[in-house]
């Protein structure tokens, strides 16, 4: 896609929004698509309004729009490779691994296992959905600002909730203790070229991390929250060479949907010319 065409996506939600209103714009996008013939040509800004979340994403171009008017932004990072190849939208089966291809690579992410005192081990899921999501541009964001690859998180999940735009809640602070452990015991194996030639690198997203493992009160079942990690060397190095600037109020008003961050994050790494204004 040209730069060209790429301003054209992005700068044609905002158009359609502007004359039309968010409600409007997904409207007019429905109604240019219905009885369209295979294969002719729509634009690509009217197919995203169409789809399943182009509510979420008009009603974020709209906030935006405003919040550009009034200067009102909350700036965030992400490393550029999240931003073409997301984690799962839901939750797959425990030890079963997630692989994601582009035109160009494969990342597949691996699952981690947790060893207990007794030696037993579970098997852990995939990270998936919009807390992994606003965890990884939250810690993201963090350690490109301060250059410092350690996040210190506490040990109160409310009050994480809280930094991540979220509203406390003891279900919503299980998942978010749960997803948090995904994140910082997965694997990624990146693959560029074919099966004949090409690179394979692998790596983990955190280093190293200190937690704490109490009783929930409702459930009565262990409750393992990460207070501290250390992103890995190889995974700061490249976000801090190739970061993508997000508008974290932005994706606050679209964190209900997993689909709706991914397509925001691309929207934001294909148009870096617009980003300050996202």
């Amino acid at each position: 896609m040209s730069k060209a065409a790429q301003t054209d996506l992005f700068g044609g939600i905002h158009t359609m929004v502007r004359q039309h209103g968010a409600k409007g714009a997904v409207a007019f996008a429905r109604d240019a698509t219905n009885g369209v013939a295979a294969g002719q040509a729509i634009a690509p800004h009217v197919r995203i309004l169409a789809g399943r979340d182009g509510r979420k994403l008009a009603d974020s171009a709209a906030a935006s729009i405003i919040r550009h008017h009034e200067h009102d932004h909350e700036v965030g990072y992400s490393y550029s490779a999240w931003c073409l190849a997301g984690l799962p939208h839901r939750d797959h089966p425990a030890g079963e691994d997630w692989l994601i291809e582009t035109d160009y690579a494969q990342m597949l992410v691996r699952p981690g296992i947790r060893v207990n005192d007794d030696g037993t081990r579970d098997a852990l899921l995939v990270p998936t959905g919009t807390l992994t999501r606003l965890l990884l541009i939250d810690w993201q964001t963090e350690a490109y600002e301060t250059r410092n690859r350690t996040i210190v998180l506490g040990n109160n999940p409310n009050a994480l909730l809280r930094r991540l735009g979220l509203t406390r809640g003891g279900p919503v602070s299980r998942k978010l203790a749960d997803q948090l452990e995904r994140l910082c015991r997965c694997g990624l194996d990146f693959k560029i070229g074919t099966d004949r030639q090409g690179v394979i690198v692998n790596e983990r997203l955190v280093e190293a991390f200190r937690y704490t493992t109490e009783e929930d009160p409702r459930t009565k079942r262990p409750t393992r929250m990460i207070e501290r990690l250390t992103l890995s060397e190889a995974f700061f190095r490249e976000l801090v060479a190739h970061p993508v600037r997000v508008d974290r109020k932005a994706i606050s008003e679209i964190q209900t949907s997993p689909r709706a961050i991914d397509a925001y994050l691309w929207l934001s790494y294909r148009l870096p010319a617009l980003a300050p204004s996202t």
